[in-house]
């Protein structure tokens, strides 16, 4: 950041260490404020080739280290983005004026990547476009898209968001060939590829490991997700029976449960063996899940399941949390004579899934079956061969998952000879955007609420739930940023110590000890500021939180 606007001195904000791939939050969140978003979409495209799709599906591990936290709640950073991607000019958008004047010359070097999630495509289009080198990505379904198309159901993440973001991708070296499935990496090379990043993600589900999970009508999440996606794009939706039951408490089995709702079920019963604090899903999915009429069955695990009448019986057991395990949650334990059994028509393994590495290709996994690969390069056991995204994190975050693209094109190209360089220009030199703006919101001004469809017609179809920020919610919210990038250089904005009954203080030194302390033993001690919202910006009306104040 201070190579590329040297003058500016700029400190790194919290956002920015919190965001994976890097993004310069606090400029496009500048841009927004300003009603100047195709620029801010500019900025959030010189570092990551979905802005949009990120935007719709991103768990913005950027939020919970925003500034703004001390106060009511963080800024709705992923809704900014996504309003300022939604609002590009498109062809003719800011970011195209150099965009096509930054393609690099062909270098004659090949790429191969498989799988075409985020991981992949990412590393494809800084490979193709910006360091010249011919890519070829293999995607073993019909189309590219990966884990975004397959597994992110359109009520979150429309297909024309998709397809429109990889359509831009594709304008580069990068040629991606479906229903073509990598078998054999020493195929891969013998086809002149000089390198190969893998990125196919985690697609095998994990087993419950109890009678009758292999009977008719129990679903292994994963498939479900994709049949689901694949009918609905080529017109076959899936019908379910009334009764559902979802065994798991993470993201998937929160699709999965919504999902049933909106393809015909009536009842739908999440079961999870723990309590709601220790549920690996976000807490905005579960109570989204909620609002839409899914029941959560806590502390309860399966036992079995059992052809019965045309249905489904499955049998549970109670049970209570115990000694904490290797993931620092509670073992759950069973509670003897806590028994007991409930009658569905379907029901949905959503335990969790692990890479699915053939082991031809004389790759080192680590011990959960994911590629190892190092931290810094992503280069794996053999020469040549890279690794990224989910097949080596395990199932992570779309962020994440592009961070390792970017990482895994830089170390690519420098072993092709490159210097790894991968950074683009695409937004206007800093201007006004890098002021302080006059208007910022003191404290006591909550996150600007996003309209969501109503919880009470959500399942009747796949629409998108979140609408989006109006461009005056954007601008409004955009102005909740104390833009603590600029500190440095612009000093401590009143609306950020005034109204606290701090005195101003300078980053690194300063007059106030006692409050520069106070704010850094809280991010260094405690970890992130405390995060007082629980699905902002989307939150329902019925969940709207009460905020104290600091």
């Amino acid at each position: 950041m201070k190579e590329k606007m040297p003058i500016l001195q700029r400190q790194v904000a919290p956002c920015v260490e919190g965001c994976p791939a890097g993004i310069d939050i606090p400029r496009y969140i500048g841009y927004v404020a300003l009603g100047k978003f195709a620029e801010a979409a500019a900025v959030v495209r010189e570092r990551i080739p979905f802005p949009s799709v990120c935007g719709h599906i991103c768990y913005r591990p950027c939020e919970p280290n925003c500034r703004r936290a001390f106060w009511e709640s963080p800024v709705a950073i992923n809704a900014l983005k996504r309003a300022a991607a939604e609002r590009d000019d498109g062809d003719q958008g800011v970011w195209r004026r150099k965009w096509t004047d930054a393609m690099a010359r062909a270098t004659g070097k090949r790429v191969a990547i498989v799988g075409s999630g985020p991981a992949g495509l990412t590393a494809a289009y800084y490979l193709g476009k910006v360091r010249g080198h011919e890519v070829t990505v293999f995607e073993a379904a019909g189309k590219p898209g990966g884990q975004l198309r397959l597994g992110s159901p359109a009520n979150r993440l429309p297909r024309e968001v998709i397809d429109r973001e990889i359509s831009v991708i594709a304008e580069t070296r990068v040629a991606i060939h479906c229903k073509r499935r990598a078998t054999s990496l020493e195929a891969i090379f013998s086809e002149g590829h000089d390198a190969i990043f893998l990125s196919m993600g985690t697609q095998k589900p994990q087993k419950l490991g109890i009678p009758g999970e292999d009977s008719p009508g129990v679903w292994e999440a994963v498939r479900f997700l994709q049949e689901m996606n694949l009918g609905l794009e080529s017109g076959k939706e899936l019908r379910l029976g009334e009764r559902v039951a979802v065994i798991g408490g993470g993201n998937v089995a929160m699709d999965c449960a919504r999902t049933a709702l909106r393809l015909g079920a009536k009842q739908v019963t999440i079961v999870y063996r723990r309590t709601r604090g220790e549920m690996p899903t976000h807490e905005f999915d579960l109570r989204s899940a909620e609002a839409e009429g899914a029941e959560i069955r806590f502390l309860a695990a399966p036992l079995r399941i059992e052809p019965k009448n045309g249905r489904l019986e499955l049998q549970l057991i109670r049970t209570r949390l115990g000694e904490l395990d290797a993931s620092g949650r509670r073992q759950p334990e069973p509670v003897a004579g806590g028994e007991e059994s409930i009658l569905v028509d379907q029901v949905m393994v959503a335990i969790g899934q692990i890479s699915d590495v053939p082991a031809s290709w004389h790759l080192e996994l680590n011990g959960d079956g994911t590629i190892k690969a190092n931290s810094e390069t992503l280069a794996t056991s053999r020469p040549g061969v890279f690794a990224g995204g989910d097949v080596v994190l395990g199932p992570a975050n779309i962020i994440q998952a592009m961070a390792h693209g970017r990482r895994a094109a830089q170390a690519i190209d420098r072993c092709l000879g490159g210097d790894g360089d991968i950074e683009e220009i695409l937004a206007p030199a800093p201007g006004e955007e890098m002021a302080l703006h006059p208007q910022t919101k003191p404290n006591g001004f909550d996150c600007v609420l996003m309209e969501e469809a109503a919880a009470d017609r959500r399942t009747a179809s796949f629409d998108i739930v979140e609408k989006g920020y109006t461009r005056e919610q954007a601008q409004e919210e955009a102005l909740r940023c104390v833009r603590c990038d600029l500190w440095g250089v612009k000093g401590i904005p009143e609306v950020w110590w005034k109204n606290r009954g701090l005195q101003p203080y300078w980053i690194g030194e300063g007059l106030d000890r006692m409050s520069r302390e106070r704010d850094q033993t809280r991010t260094t001690v405690t970890g992130p500021y405390s995060v007082k919202y629980h699905h902002a910006p989307y939150i329902p009306a019925e969940y709207q939180p009460a905020h104290g104040k600091e």
